[in-house]
């Protein structure tokens, strides 16, 4: 299985001499372009909007959670 962290710090190679020879109205260039693999598969999908949880019920959990009764000896 290759290292991703050797092929990252050559797309950072690459992206650096790409960037450095690239033309003022041209993009910038990553390590990703280079190495597509290094692109986290979630990244690329839309972002799913998930509703904000509910407050009080939140509030309820932690005050659950932190007001455990000990046993008593």
């Amino acid at each position: 299985m290759p290292d991703v962290r050797f092929d990252f710090a050559f797309g950072q190679v690459c992206a650096l001499i790409a960037n450095i020879n690239r033309r003022d109205d041209s993009r910038t260039w990553s390590p990703e372009d280079f190495f597509p693999m290094l692109r986290a598969p979630e990244l690329e999908q839309e972002p799913v909007s998930n509703p904000p949880p509910d407050p009080e019920q939140h509030s309820r959990l932690i005050s659950a959670l932190l007001s455990r009764a000990t046993p008593k000896p």
